[in-house]
């Protein structure tokens, strides 16, 4: 300072900050203008988090392709079953235009032992007689009560005990085709509706043990033997 007047030299810059000896000056970082603490925080409150992600329930998924797979399997089973049903119904169509084409069977059985029995009661006769080993076959014949055999409406087929469970099946499964009205095999009697037990006669033949009796219906029947 000379006289009144003082100049600043430096051309006003801040005075250097007072140190210690063994301290060192630390600059003071400069803000710009376009610094604004507060919107600064702001942003940062409200920058977007990333959402949890799903974590799916891996038990839930297990339970659901199980069923899905045995959903698959049931329809695969139904599939099986109709596409057998449809075969099974296939060849019991072709099964049954084959007998129908070929007509009853005939293998040229004698029928003497049948004797004058009714034109139904021979066909049917035949048709058992050459399907079952062609026995020996008794028609008409005396019988004592109220048997059907007199009047040429009943036959027996000598036959051993496995021919006989075919054979009686058989009748029974073509009773309207064949005009049968009754079977009697190993002192039982059948008329379409199940096996009945029958008294003691006394003796294998007289029980049927050893041959199949089958009566039929006058002026019934005529048809062909099929399913045998």
């Amino acid at each position: 300072m000379t006289g009144s007047a003082f100049s600043l030299v430096g051309g006003g810059s801040a005075p250097e900050p007072e140190t210690r000896p063994g301290e060192a000056v630390v600059p003071v970082a400069q803000a710009s203008p376009d610094d604004d603490p507060v919107t600064e925080v702001f942003e940062t409150a409200v920058e977007p988090i990333d959402p949890e992600p799903v974590i799916a329930d891996a038990a839930a998924l297990v339970k659901a392709a199980q069923l899905a797979e045995q959903e698959a399997a049931r329809a695969a089973e139904r599939a099986a079953a109709e596409a057998k049903a449809a075969q099974e119904r296939a060849a019991a169509e072709a099964k049954a235009a084959e007998e129908a084409a070929r007509g009853p069977v005939d293998c040229d059985l004698p029928t003497r032992g049948l004797g004058p029995v009714k034109s139904n009661v021979r066909s049917a006769a035949v048709q058992l007689g050459c399907t079952f080993g062609e026995p020996t076959m008794h028609g008409v014949a005396g019988r004592a009560g109220t048997s059907d055999h007199p009047g040429g409406l009943a036959v027996d087929f000598m036959v051993d005990r496995a021919t006989g469970d075919r054979l009686a099946a058989c009748a029974l499964e073509n009773m309207d085709a064949l005009g049968i009205k009754y079977v009697i095999w190993r002192q039982r009697i059948n008329h379409g509706n199940g096996w009945k037990r029958m008294e003691d006669r006394g003796g294998a033949t007289a029980n049927h043990f050893d041959h199949v009796h089958i009566s039929f219906k006058r002026g019934a029947g005529g048809g062909t033997l099929r399913g045998c």
